[in-house]
């Protein structure tokens, strides 16, 4: 091999570090943004927040307290053509037990769901964060390898080099011995 292959070596391992460099500050910018708000997420997830529970159970209430105030007018409605007033009234009761029951469900269905969604936040926060630190560093790793590909090439190349240039002076001092020699 020759010095054009060692020069090559040598400015492809320049080349290697100096992208290895740049993909070093742009990991780091890019972790710089991610890791606080993914350690955030991770530490202290959010779930629905504030705003989607308050939402939710606001819904939840006024379906049920819909359904309540129907199962009343019916009733008030089935005294009113019937003449009978006391007869409906275990009927309404019934129906605001149930109300109830079914807006307690409701709403630890709600509180439920809003925890299953903080886990998935969390896992995946941390899923993230693991993911980012192996990006960066295989990234670093891999430019650090190619530099270190390119310096065994140069290395190689001014050993082999080296070895043609002492084989070629051994080669000359012979012919030159042996010509002394001769003349002699």
């Amino acid at each position: 091999m020759g010095r054009g292959i060692t020069k090559s070596a040598l400015q492809g391992s320049g080349n290697a570090a100096a992208a290895g460099e740049t993909a070093n500050l742009r990991g780091q910018n890019i972790y710089n943004e991610l890791f606080p708000q993914l350690s955030g997420e991770a530490t202290n997830p959010q779930g629905y927040g504030i705003q989607g529970l308050n939402a939710m159970n606001t819904a939840n209430q006024q379906s049920i307290g819909g359904s309540n105030a129907a199962a009343v007018g019916e009733g008030n409605q089935m005294a009113a053509r019937t003449r009978n007033v006391g007869a409906f009234q275990p009927a309404e009761s019934e129906a605001q037990r149930q109300g109830g029951r079914q807006l307690s469900q409701n709403a630890l269905g709600i509180q439920q769901a809003n925890e299953n969604q903080r886990q998935s936040q969390q896992q995946r926060a941390l899923s993230a964060l693991q993911g980012l630190y192996g990006t960066e560093m295989n990234t670093g790793l891999g430019y650090g390898n190619l530099q270190n590909d390119f310096l065994k090439t140069g290395v190689g190349s001014a050993a082999q080099t080296t070895n043609a240039w002492q084989g070629t002076a051994k080669l000359v001092e012979d012919a030159l011995g042996g010509a002394a020699t001769a003349g002699a």
